[in-house]
C-alpha cells in the first residue's frame, strides 16, 4: 500500500510540474529562439497566403498539434543540436534561407522552417529517453503543393468521384446521365466541382492520418500506407457526399448543393472518412509487426531502474541570456547570423516594395463589369458575332466559364472562336483543368512571350476522341490591375526546362491572396491549328489583357482607401 501511495504521490508531482526554462537551458533557448526570429518574416507571409486557400486552412491545427504533442511528450529540457544529422538539418535550412531571401520566396522559407523544426524536435528527448523527431512527419502537409500538380490531382479525383457516384446512383435506381464531370438528373444538373472532388478533404485527411500515426506512435514504415488509405477514404467520403446530394434532390426535392446544408454534408462526409481512418488504425494495433511504437533512435542516458533520462548539464550552475552566447559554437553563431540577416532582408523587401493592397469580393460578385462593347475598344482585328453575360451565384454553371462570366463569340483574323472573361478566382486559375473535365486531352502547354509585354500568354493544345483539335489561349489580371506571372515562367524555371519545365511551379509561389480575372480564347478546328493562327491570337490576347488591366487599375484607384 505504501508503494502505491508513493507512486501516486510521485505521479501527482510529475503531473503538477509546469514548464519553465532552467537557467542551464538558456543557450539552447537563445539558439532556437533566434532561428525562429529569423524565420518569422517568411512564415508570416507564407501563412497569410496559405490561409487564403481553402485547401490548406487546416494548417493552424497542424502546427498546434505537432508542437502540442512535443510539449506534452518531451522531458522539459531544451538542448542544442548535437550529432551530424541534427547539425546538417540546420545547415540545410540556412542554405535554403539565402535564396529564399534573395528571391523573396516565403515557400522556400517554409521549407527552411520545416528543416529547423526537424532538428529541434530531434534535439528534444521524450520522457522515455528517445528523440521526438518522429513528430515532424505531419509537417509534410504544411508544404504548399505545386499549383499544376494540385490541379492534376483535382482532375483525377473529380473523375473518380463522378464515376463512382454514377455507379452508386445506378445501384439505387436513380435515373441520370453522366457527362464529363456533370451528373444530369431529371430535375437539374450536378457539377462535381473542385470543392466536391475530394482534394480539400484529401489534404485534410492526409494531415489527420499522419497526426494519428505519430499520436499512436506507429512505426514510420506505415507512412505510405496511411497516406494511401487517406486517399481512399477521401474518395469514399466524397462519393457519399455527391450521392447524398443527388438522392436529396431526386427523392425529396431538397437542394443540398449550396449554402449551409452543403457545408454540413461536406463535414459529415469528412467525419465518416476520418472514422474509417481511426478504425483502420485500431486494426493496425492488433498486428504485432506494426503495433510497436515508433523508434526514433536509441535511448541515451536512461536510468534502467526508472526508465527515465539522466539529465547531464554543463558544469556551470547557471547562465544569463547574454552569457549564453559564449556557450554557442562558432558555427552555431554563424547559422543564427545568417537566419537573422535573411529574415531582415525578407522583411525589408516586403515593406519597401509597392503596397500589396488588392480589392476582395465575394465569389458571387465581380471585380470588373465589362460592357458589351468591351472588345470593340481594343485596338485589334476582332469581329464580334454575339455577346452573352452569365451571373450565377448558385454554382450551376458551365465548367469552362465559371460562376460569373462574359462570353463573346467572335473572330480573330480568319478564325472564329469564343472569348470569355470569368471572375473572381483566388490566385491564378489553371483553365486547362476546365477543359480536361470536358473530356479534352491536353497534348501540350507552353508559355509564349509577346514583344512589348512583360508577362507571357499561356497556350494549351487539346484533342478529342471525335477527331477535333482545340486551342486554349489564356492569361489573368489581378484585382489591382497587375498582371500575374503564370506558373512555370521564371528565369530559373526556363533555365532548367530540359529537366523539369515547371520547376515546382516556380517554387510553388502563387499570387497569394490576390483575386484574379481570367481571360481565355477557345478555338476548335478539324485540323491542327497552325502556328500563325496561334501567334495572331496570342498577340490579340496580350492587347485585350492590357485593356482589361487598365480598366481594373482605374477602378482600383477609385476604390482604394486613402491612407
Amino acid at each position: 500500500m505504501d508503494d502505491v501511495a508513493n507512486n501516486s504521490a510521485e505521479h501527482s508531482t510529475v503531473q503538477s510540474q509546469s514548464f519553465s526554462i532552467d537557467s542551464r537551458d538558456y543557450p539552447a533557448a537563445l539558439y532556437w529562439g533566434m532561428l525562429l526570429l529569423g524565420l518569422s518574416p517568411f512564415l508570416m507571409k507564407y501563412c497569410a497566403a496559405l490561409w487564403s486557400q481553402d485547401l490548406y486552412q487546416y494548417f493552424p491545427f497542424l502546427l498546434s498539434a505537432v508542437f502540442g504533442l512535443a510539449y506534452f511528450r518531451f522531458d522539459h529540457h531544451l538542448s542544442l543540436p548535437n550529432g551530424w544529422c541534427r547539425t546538417t538539418m540546420v545547415w540545410l535550412a540556412v542554405g535554403v534561407l539565402i535564396p529564399a531571401a534573395a528571391l523573396q520566396s516565403s515557400w522556400l522559407g517554409a521549407i527552411a522552417f520545416i528543416l529547423i523544426t526537424i532538428s529541434f524536435l530531434a534535439s528534444l528527448t521524450g520522457k522515455d529517453g528517445r528523440s521526438l523527431a518522429y513528430l515532424a512527419v505531419p509537417l509534410v502537409m504544411f508544404v504548399r503543393a505545386p499549383l499544376l500538380g494540385t490541379y492534376t490531382v483535382m482532375n483525377r479525383l473529380q473523375t473518380i468521384t463522378t464515376n463512382l457516384s454514377s455507379i452508386m446512383l445506378d445501384v439505387l435506381g436513380i435515373i441520370h446521365f453522366k457527362k464529363g464531370h456533370t451528373i444530369e438528373l431529371i430535375s437539374k444538373d450536378l457539377f462535381v466541382a473542385e470543392a466536391c472532388s475530394g482534394v480539400q478533404s484529401l489534404f485534410t485527411i492526409c494531415f489527420l492520418s499522419l497526426l494519428l500515426l505519430v499520436y499512436r506512435r506507429r512505426t514510420l514504415l506505415l507512412v505510405p500506407v496511411y497516406l494511401l488509405l487517406a486517399f481512399f477514404f477521401a474518395i469514399v467520403g466524397n462519393v457519399i457526399r455527391v450521392t447524398t446530394i443527388a438522392l436529396a434532390e431526386q427523392w425529396f426535392g431538397v437542394d443540398l448543393s449550396i449554402g449551409l446544408p452543403h457545408e454540413l454534408v461536406g463535414y459529415t462526409a469528412l467525419a465518416i472518412a476520418t472514422g474509417m481512418l481511426v478504425s483502420f488504425d485500431h486494426l493496425i494495433g492488433f498486428i504485432p509487426l506494426f503495433s510497436r511504437n515508433v523508434n526514433s533512435g536509441s535511448a541515451m542516458n536512461v536510468d534502467p531502474s526508472t526508465n527515465r533520462r539522466i539529465i547531464e548539464k554543463p558544469t556551470q550552475t547557471a547562465f544569463s541570456f547574454p552569457g549564453a552566447f559564449a556557450v554557442l559554437s562558432r558555427t552555431q553563431i554563424v547559422c543564427v547570423a545568417i537566419a537573422l540577416i535573411s529574415g531582415v532582408t525578407m522583411a525589408v523587401g516586403y515593406v519597401t516594395r509597392e503596397s500589396d493592397y488588392r480589392p476582395v469580393v465575394g465569389t458571387d460578385k465581380v471585380l470588373f463589369e465589362p460592357s458589351s462593347s468591351f472588345l470593340s475598344q481594343v485596338d485589334a482585328p476582332i469581329s464580334v458575332v454575339s455577346y452573352e453575360v452569365n451571373r450565377d451565384a448558385h454554382a450551376d454553371r458551365n465548367a469552362r466559364h465559371g460562376m460569373n462570366s462574359d462570353i463573346w463569340t467572335c473572330g480573330i483574323g480568319s478564325h472564329q472562336g469564343q472569348f470569355v472573361l470569368s471572375q473572381p478566382y483566388m490566385g491564378w486559375h489553371e483553365l486547362t483543368i476546365c477543359y480536361k473535365v470536358q473530356d479534352w486531352q491536353m497534348t501540350s502547354r507552353q508559355t509564349v512571350s509577346v514583344n512589348g509585354f512583360s508577362q507571357p500568354i499561356v497556350v494549351a493544345e487539346f484533342a478529342s476522341d471525335e477527331g477535333q483539335y482545340g486551342c486554349l489561349v489564356f492569361t489573368a489580371v489581378d484585382s489591382n490591375g497587375k498582371i500575374p506571372r503564370p506558373p512555370g515562367y521564371s528565369p530559373y524555371s526556363r533555365a532548367l526546362a530540359p529537366l523539369y519545365p515547371l520547376i515546382m511551379d516556380d517554387f510553388a509561389e502563387t499570387s497569394g491572396s490576390a483575386q484574379t480575372v481570367m481571360l481565355q480564347y477557345w478555338m476548335i478546328e478539324k485540323e491542327p491549328i497552325s502556328e500563325d493562327v496561334k501567334q495572331a491570337v496570342v498577340s490579340t490576347m496580350a492587347k485585350i489583357r492590357q485593356r482589361t488591366s487598365q480598366e481594373i487599375e482605374k477602378q482600383f484607384f477609385q476604390q482604394r482607401p486613402t491612407e
